[in-house]
């Protein structure tokens, strides 16, 4: 998280921040950075440059361009813009890297470049005829995508992706001084993990699996919910956030969404996406821990742990002052992320013995068989079979799974044998299929708890672009509508609702209690305000600038000193 912008004057207000020269060449390696996929927020972390002040020269982008075509002394190779079917190929290609890694897929060489070779192909029938671009995904072509991309940490092998243990370890020193400076106690630390359940597969050495492969056209064994789950070091549990495909489904027509025990949202591949992780980030997340730090009578000061998944957000530091976002170095989430040491494992084996059992107890009569009871499993009993799970993983596991990303708490960790408590619930399930004449063993159990979705296809890689690039345009258009005076509007009316309140309400504690409340609710609104400010008067000083530089021919002495 980056640190709180501190004041541009000392007490005295004598000391002056001292101004960054920002030239036509940076200003076009920012150009291109950001046409290459790069984010804002990682452009202005790597040059140490505000977040408005990228944007500025982002909107501005065409007149650098026209200056930088005008200019001699400016390298032409800098100007070059990256565009055309091996620019979309990588994009797409980078998307399915960053999964092959989440999932630890073998990544080598060779699977890379076919798979590059692959997308381009994909992407050059699509356009038609008129492509005549080649690719042959070269090794120099290689590098040069991995520099792009910041890609050059990763170990590639024939074998999964190894995790990198130098950076792991550092990682857990760093983070141990984060939370000793911030002094940041166990209920202040949380982390969260995304994971598939396919809620409807079966041990595929089952009858019903072998069943279900051969009937035309029913996948109901391939359907897929992403979950996603986390605590804090306390051991505390997040309510579960699911995405299915469906927005909304058959079984819960008649069922409000609001008395779920999960936050339901949905795409149309169960995907989770940056959109969906922002508002379940603003929504969810920090309304459920303000309001368990006010039952455990601790400050709302949160350190949010995740991975580098593509669906995470770089810039949820700048969404609320009181929650910092620390992430896991590249390739050490098999090492490191918290939820990924078996509490997944252990909420899925939770999740099939519900399951198992519900079979159990629907086919004790002989008027309903397996194949009924299959047949008629639907989203919600899954949903419900989710919340059975999540309340089997306990306080002690929960405090267990940071015992490898944490130096301090570890008092905590012990009493708890994760590997051998799934042993003994992989057992139980088995002796529930037996029931029901399912031919299964442990092993089977294990390998449906640790089914891994293959990797995405051509076809996947495309809709995911294009469904978060319609999302980020989506996220853009929402925050053209507000507005400074817009908003500042909308302020002066909810003050003067208070003041009519308090004349109104002779308990002050009750109105204080409320005002206090409408404040915090207000809070979101109020940093776009800010925002929102800070760049209508950034726009205006370059404005002004543009039309002073116009009107006063430029000294010599001072070229390059560009704001």
């Amino acid at each position: 998280m980056s640190a709180k912008r501190k004041s541009m004057t000392s007490p005295g207000g004598s000391t002056k921040k001292q101004r960054k020269t920002i030239d036509l060449e940076m200003k076009m390696k920012i150009i291109n950075d950001y046409e290459a996929g790069k984010k804002v927020k990682a452009i202005a972390r790597d040059l140490e440059l505000a977040h408005s002040t990228i944007s500025t020269i982002l909107k501005d982008k065409d007149r650098v361009k026209e200056a930088v075509k005008a200019s001699t002394g400016f390298k032409a190779i800098i100007t070059r813009q990256r565009k055309g079917l091996i620019h979309e190929m990588e994009k797409l290609l980078a998307i399915w890297f960053d999964d092959q890694i989440q999932k630890r897929m073998p990544m080598s060489l060779l699977i890379i470049q076919a798979k590059a070779r692959s997308i381009f192909e994909t992407l050059k029938v699509r356009k038609g005829e008129e492509s005549t671009e080649t690719f042959t995904a070269s090794h120099g072509w290689f590098q040069r995508f991995c520099r792009r991309f910041n890609l050059h940490n990763q170990s590639i092998s024939g074998e999964a992706a190894s995790a990198d243990i130098e950076a792991a370890e550092k990682f857990v020193d760093q983070f141990d001084e984060i939370i000793e400076k911030g002094g940041y106690r166990p209920e202040q630390i949380f982390n969260v993990d995304e994971t598939g359940l396919f809620w409807k597969k079966m041990p595929e050495r089952s009858y019903i699996h072998k069943e279900a492969k051969t009937m035309p056209g029913f996948k109901a064994f391939k359907d897929r919910v992403t979950l996603l789950l986390g605590g804090n070091v306390a051991g505390f549990k997040l309510k579960p956030f699911l995405i299915y495909r469906s927005e909304n489904p058959r079984a819960l027509k008649q069922v409000s969404k609001h008395t779920l025990p999960v936050y339901y949202c949905a795409n149309n591949k169960a995907w989770m996406t940056q959109a969906l992780f922002e508002d379940w980030f603003i929504n969810c997340f920090i309304p459920l821990v303000k309001h368990y730090c006010l039952e455990k009578g601790v400050p709302f000061k949160i350190i949010l742990l995740l991975d580098n998944a593509r669906g995470h957000p770089q810039h949820l530091d700048d969404l609320h002052p009181d929650v910092k976002l620390v992430y896991l170095p590249k390739n050490t989430t098999a090492t490191l992320q918290p939820v990924d040491q078996r509490a997944i494992a252990m909420f899925k084996v939770y999740y099939l013995r519900a399951t198992f059992s519900k079979a159990v107890a629907a086919t004790e009569s002989d008027e309903v068989t397996l194949r009924d009871f299959w047949k008629s499993y639907n989203i919600l009993h899954c949903i419900k079979n989710i919340e059975s799970a999540w309340e089997g993983v306990t306080e002690k596991c929960m405090q267990g799974i940071w015992k490898k990303c944490l130096k301090v708490f570890v008092n905590n960790f012990k009493g708890f044998d994760k590997d051998e408590h799934v042993d003994v619930i992989n057992k139980k399930i088995v002796e529930l299929a037996n029931v029901l004449n399912l031919d299964v063993e442990v092993k089977d159990i294990e390998e449906l708890v640790e089914y891994i979705e293959g990797a995405l296809t051509n076809k996947d890689l495309i809709e995911l672009e294009a469904q978060q690039h319609l999302e980020e345009e989506r996220m853009e258009e929402v925050q053209k509508k507000f507005t400074v005076n817009g908003l500042a509007g909308v302020f002066s009316k909810v003050k003067a609702a208070i003041l009519e309140l308090e004349g109104m309400d002779p308990n002050v504690e009750r109105f204080t209690k409320v005002e206090r409340q409408m404040n915090e609710l207000l809070r979101c609104y109020r940093e776009i305000y800010e925002e929102k400010k800070k760049k209508k008067k950034i726009t205006k000083q370059t404005t002004l600038t543009g039309f002073f530089s116009k009107a006063t021919p430029r000294n010599p002495q001072f070229e390059g000193f560009d704001d």
